[in-house]
């Protein structure tokens, strides 16, 4: 069965898309199946970049099915190239969110939507807005591992606690527990004073809730937007990368942390 991987900071901003896509195209690289699903309805999101048809079934679809099956889900499932498989999200998946709201147990529709295609992939990566939005808590409530990017800045850091704070709601009522929650430093400018002292703030706060910090922080580079506004890869783009280099870390150290490292 696939493991599920939410990507949530409540601040925007943060190269949360850029680290999914990051992932996925590295697991991808190493022989892992993997399927994003993208909950994220802003205009230049994970769909975009990846080079996905919004005009398919996508996430909205997918999230109005009341039984959701193999073939239905499948059917909102597209080819995303050297990223794996994806589920599109379109500009109209915000007004979804009053339906979802409706709906009893809501906070489980996507990890039901889930289940009939868990078998097919070893990862699935989902993409979250950037606020605690219904669908932020479906996949937070979905997921077997919590990823947690940060940018050097206090809002950035301090979105960190806001999901924290979810999680441990997510426990106290739900019972769903997290297998690991890791925090990664991205868009990172580790030589500024500034970006010094808010690392050790990260580590105290991680120390304090129960999470990890994963690998060194990835570095700052315009390489990552700009294979994004090419639709491309940072493996395709940028081979030589330190942001490439960087984000292969992040990747291994996930993957050790999980006790694996190939497919």
């Amino acid at each position: 069965m696939a493991r599920i991987v939410a990507f949530s900071n409540q601040k925007g901003g943060v190269a949360k898309s850029t680290t999914v896509e990051a992932f996925a195209s590295e697991l991808t690289s190493r022989g892992f199946r993997v399927l994003m699903v993208d909950m994220d309805a802003q205009p230049g999101n994970l769909s975009l970049h990846v080079g996905a048809d919004k005009g398919r079934p996508g996430t909205r679809e997918l999230l109005a099915m009341a039984r959701p099956s193999e073939a239905g889900v499948a059917a909102c499932i597209q080819e995303a190239g050297g990223f794996g498989d994806v589920i599109a999200a379109d500009e109209g998946l915000d007004a979804a969110d009053d339906r979802l709201n409706a709906r009893v147990g809501r906070e489980r529709i996507l990890d039901r939507a889930l289940a009939p295609i868990q078998g097919r992939y070893d990862f699935i990566l989902v993409d979250t807005p950037p606020a605690l939005q219904v669908r932020t808590l479906n996949a937070l409530a979905a997921a077997d591992d919590v990823i947690i990017p940060t940018t050097a800045g206090l809002s950035s850091i301090a979105g960190i606690g806001s999901v924290l704070d979810v999680l441990g709601d997510l426990a106290e009522v739900a019972g769903h527990r997290i297998g690991l929650v890791g925090i990664a430093l991205v868009d990172w400018e580790a030589r500024l004073r500034l970006s010094k002292e808010l690392r050790v703030v990260v580590e105290m706060l991680a120390e304090e809730r129960g999470a990890r910090i994963l690998g060194s922080p990835v570095r700052h580079a315009t390489a990552a937007a700009q294979a994004q506004r090419h639709g491309k890869s940072l493996g395709d783009y940028a081979p030589g990368s330190d942001v490439l280099a960087d984000y292969r870390e992040l990747v291994t150290a996930y993957l050790e942390a999980l006790g694996l490292e190939q497919a």
